[in-house]
């Protein structure tokens, strides 16, 4: 069945004038906003008070497996590396943040989440503009905050090569791998994937037994889909033709903390306009911010559920409304190029 042909991704304009990118617009946009999340983040790491981001513990894991560690037992409560939480990242992504090894961890920071933020800003505007207003929202900020994976993970929906990382966060990557077309990108997973598994092996052969029993036993780690309300996703399997609803009910179902940086790539694939660009981002932050002010700290584990709760009221219902709204035919990907 051939794809139908749809309105243009960004039908009404865009509120400031011409909606047609050029590569030299773009390029400048994209290292503005990435200029912009990697200094604030410098600041911010700079000016508090022996405050860690999520990618210290990933350079943290990385330096352990050159100097033949077990980064899985030096992490946690009164370890080397102090943490509440348990380690969920695969070994692939400590060799994933080699590279980075060779900055302070202020510099790394900064540069991981800018490197993200400049790929995300550069291929997301390809040929429209209308996906910007994701970088004012909580989602995004969050991801700068703590130096998340989510950036990078997302910018593979408009750069498919980006999928040589997918092995490094595959809970993230997995949905976007299966919902999308993209050939090369599964190749560029492919290959990523078996490199990253074979060198994490070789430096740390065991790794998979650890880890596997530690997400085994992780209460931070659930699919949003279990969750109040979170059955209400699976309607968007009524446009089960769609690459964007196979994507939200794949998000819906794989394991995810509660941490509204999560939502990121919702804001990317979901919006085929200005307009529902922007609401998605507002909603999901305004829903953000009701939780931080009316929710207990996600400092136990008791509160978790509610803060699960939130992100399906404000981040996944909203996204399923949006896409409920388009007719269940096969269509090109809202995140794919216009011609």
């Amino acid at each position: 069945m051939s794809e139908t042909a749809e309105a243009p991704t960004n039908p009404e304009g865009f509120p400031w004038g011409s909606n047609n990118p050029s590569r030299a617009q773009r390029l400048i946009v994209a290292l503005l906003i990435a200029i912009a999340a990697g200094g604030a983040l410098a600041f911010h790491l700079t000016y508090a008070d022996l405050f860690r981001t999520d990618f210290s513990q990933l350079k943290f894991g990385a330096e352990a497996l050159l100097h033949g560690a077990d980064p899985y037992r030096l992490v946690g409560m009164g370890q080397v590396f102090e943490s509440r939480w348990p380690v969920m990242y695969p070994a692939t992504a400590y060799v994933a943040a080699i590279p980075f090894t060779l900055l302070g961890d202020v510099t790394a920071g900064a540069l991981f989440i800018a490197l993200g933020t400049f790929l995300l800003a550069y291929g997301s505007t390809r040929d429209t503009w209308h996906r910007l207003p994701m970088f004012a929202s909580f989602a995004f900020t969050s991801n700068v905050q703590l130096a998340q994976w989510s950036p990078l993970i997302t910018a593979m929906l408009f750069l498919p090569w980006l999928g040589v990382l997918a092995a490094a966060k595959p809970q993230q990557a997995l949905p976007i791998l299966i919902s999308s077309p993209s050939r090369k990108m599964l190749s560029a997973a492919g290959v990523g994937g078996f490199l990253l598994l074979v060198i994490s092996v070789a430096l740390f052969p065991r790794w998979p037994l650890e880890w596997l029993k530690i997400v085994g036993g992780g209460i931070q780690m659930q699919p949003p889909i279990i969750h109040l309300g979170g059955f209400v996703i699976l309607l968007v399997l009524l446009r089960w033709r769609r690459p964007e609803a196979r994507l939200v009910a794949l998000m819906a179902c794989m394991p995810a903390s509660w941490a509204w940086y999560n939502l990121l790539i919702l804001l990317a694939a979901v919006p085929r306009t200005y307009r529902e660009a922007a609401m998605l981002s507002l909603v999901s932050s305004f829903g953000a911010l009701l939780a931080i002010n009316t929710l207990p700290g996600p400092a136990s584990p008791t509160s978790f559920p509610l803060w699960w709760s939130f992100q399906v009221a404000f981040g996944y219902l909203p996204a399923t409304i949006v896409i409920l709204r388009r007719p269940n035919v096969k269509s090109r990907a809202p995140w794919l190029p216009r011609s």
